[in-house]
This record gives C-alpha cells, structure tokens and sequence, in this order.
C-alpha cells in the first residue's frame, strides 16, 4: 500500500508552500493551489526559476481572503471581494482569463521582490486545458505549469539525502502529495493509483528546473543537491522527480490515507 504521509497547496505561483492535513478538490484541482499567479508587464507569470526571492513569500487563506507575508514588510490582505479587472495572464503557451488585484497589491508585491509585477486570480470561468497528449476534452488547471496534481516520494528524496549526506527538504520539489511505502524512484513507472473511490492517473513525469537545487532558506545553490539530481534523476539529458497526475473522481486526500496500485 502507498501512504500518504503530507499534503500541500501554494496559493501564489511559485511562492511559499502551505502544509495541509486535507486537500479537497474542484474542476482546477486542489482548492487554493495555484488560484493566485504574479506577472510582469507584459502578462507573463513569474516564478522562482528567474525571480528566487518568490520563495520567501508566504500566503495563507483566511476564510476566502489571502493574507500575504514577508520579512520586513506589513502584511496584505487580498479580500476576496475586491473587484478585479478583467487581463490574460500567459502560463508558458497558455493564456489565461485572469483578474488583477489592484495597485496596492501590485506595489506591494513590486517593492518584496524589486520588480515591478502584479498579482492576478484565476477567475471561475477560466478553462486552461491540460494537454490534450495526457488529458481528455475538459480537463482544466489553474496556473500550475500543466498539471493539477504533483505526486513525490518518500523514498526517492531519502535516497538523494544519502547521496547528499544530509536531509533534503521536500518542499525543494514542490509536491502537493508526498507518499511513502515504495521503493525508491517505483513511481516513475506507475500509471494508475485507486484513491478512495476515485482514481489518480500519474501520466507524465516531471521534469525540474533550477528551483529544487536551491537552498530554500538561503536561495544559494548547492552542488551535493545538484549531484545527487544528476546520479540518480538524469533520464535522456533531463533531471526527473515526482509524477504529474490527472484527478478522476477524487474529492479528498487526508494524510494517512492509503492508497492502491492499479497499474504500472
């Protein structure tokens, strides 16, 4: 049986995560992941790849409002009535109908992070399809890079620790379910896991970017996390970790709920 043992969301793109004892889940995927996305001037979302400092910010949900923290500075309180103006916000090659937050956020953000952006929300009537190689008609995510679920495990990021020689954190890898009961790396193969009454379809493998390599707390660089990547995660040129999945029929996931293996 596979394990789940912690659950995340990341309201904004890119920033903080949120550990969670629940996730429930909509037509987007987990409720409050990714709903909220920066931009620059051109409408482009900005993520830690480019812009590290996002790590640092963090954001919670109070009721439907999102209070947003940072060291040094007041917090924001996006209340959830706030009027927003109608903008397309682009996630890679998608362009997404978006409402932006307003000038106080957008200064807000802009002075956290030294460049000037706006925050957006994803609107209820928004419809980004998950690529239709993986996905069916009417499959929808939100501003997460093109899948609504990230599944890592336990066992793989214990096996890069010891390569590294110490403990590596998994938010370095930005999951929403970390798992355990496998072995190392077993993921990669799977295709189908019963959850409950639903099914997860874990159809893609992800592909990482500089982001896991850093220190979350000091943002530098480390070349054990980078070794260890590059032992164990390398496939065709590519660093690996965790499986994108598809959501079929789930409405929540508690930590320590067990799931099955359907197939691989």
């Amino acid at each position: 049986m596979i394990t789940v043992t912690r659950l995340f969301i990341y309201p904004i793109k890119s920033c903080a995560p949120v550990e969670v004892s629940e996730l429930t889940f909509d037509e987007y995927g987990p409720v409050g992941d990714r709903r909220f996305m920066l931009i620059d001037g051109e409408g482009n979302f900005l993520s830690q790849r480019k812009t590290p400092a996002m790590a640092h910010i963090r954001a919670h949900f109070q009721g439907a409002d999102l209070l947003v923290s940072a060291d040094g500075e007041q917090d924001l309180l996006v209340a959830a009535g706030s009027p927003l103006a109608p903008v397309v916000a682009s996630v890679w090659d998608d362009e997404v109908h978006s409402g932006d937050c307003g000038d106080v956020a957008a200064a807000w953000f802009s002075r956290v992070l030294n460049t000037p952006c706006r925050l957006v929300r994803i609107l209820a009537d928004s419809r980004r399809q998950v690529s239709r190689e993986y996905a069916d008609d009417g499959e929808w995510v939100g501003f997460a890079d093109g899948f609504p679920l990230l599944i890592c495990s336990q066992a793989s990021l214990d096996a890069l620790a010891r390569h590294a020689g110490r403990p590596l954190e998994a938010e370095r890898f930005r999951p929403n379910v970390m798992v355990d009961g496998t072995e190392p790396f077993a993921e990669l193969g799977w295709r189908e896991l019963q959850a409950g009454d639903g099914r997860l379809l874990t159809c893609k493998p992800c592909e990482r970017c500089v982001i896991p390599t850093r220190n979350p707390a000091t943002l530098a660089r480390e070349a054990d996390v980078i070794d260890a990547l590059k032992t164990f995660c390398r496939i065709d040129g590519r660093i690996i970790f965790g499986m994108n999945a598809l959501v079929r029929n789930v409405k929540t996931v508690k930590s320590g709920d067990c799931w099955q293996l359907v197939s691989e």
